[in-house]
């Protein structure tokens, strides 16, 4: 198999099965703590308090969404990544942490793996018709108008406005290092990846 093949296979094949969860930020009151504690700046105590309520919550994934993204927000990506991929397997929804480990490969430099998870993540909200994720769908509609896929970028645009409304876009910097995929091996399986995405599941 093509390393392009490979792309796109692992971009659009769910690792895992994704299982709708109607819980929400309001289902364990005690997450409201974690928010204040990281709003105030405190973000280790945080994530002390978030992992303690992890455990008694395993199959919840806003707790580890939350533990990671703040990992990502303090520049630790490699943390961000690990307790995002330990959380997979015990959590019913995966999209949310698909989509952090998009941000975190991204910060490394991964932007590739960044586009697989996002792709998964994407993937993963159309499967359940559970829309609430705006990260993946707006990198991928910045993505697809850097490669041409004109269209299919309106069509992500328009899932990140009705998910957040008035979503701000990329800035400069951000979009300057994904200006580098027209030039790389990746750009035409990506072309696919998109295009089977707004196919197969933005108009299925």
């Amino acid at each position: 198999m093509s390393r392009a093949d490979k792309f796109f296979q692992i971009s659009t094949q769910l690792p895992l099965e994704e299982i709708k969860d109607d819980r929400d930020e309001h289902a364990i009151p005690e997450l409201t703590h974690v928010a204040v504690l990281r709003d105030a700046g405190n973000m280790q105590d945080a994530i002390d308090y978030a992992t303690s309520l992890s455990k008694m919550y395993p199959d919840y994934d806003l707790i580890p969404f939350m533990i990671a993204y703040i990992y990502y927000q303090k520049e630790f990506p490699q943390e961000a990544i690990h307790t995002a991929m330990e959380a997979l397997p015990n959590c019913k929804r995966k999209y949310r942490l698909y989509s952090v480990i998009g941000l975190a490969e991204s910060a490394q430099g991964n932007i590739e793996n960044a586009l697989v998870w996002w792709s998964r993540s994407v993937i993963a909200q159309c499967v359940v018709a559970d829309y609430q994720e705006a990260d993946p769908f707006l990198h991928l509609a910045h993505v697809a108008e850097v490669v041409g896929a004109r269209q299919e970028s309106q069509v992500l645009f328009t899932m990140v406005d009705a998910i957040e409304p008035d979503s701000p876009r990329l800035g400069e910097s951000e979009e300057a290092r994904l200006r580098a995929l027209k030039k790389s091996w990746v750009k035409d399986p990506l072309i696919k990846v998109i295009k089977y995405i707004d196919t197969h599941n933005l108009h299925s």
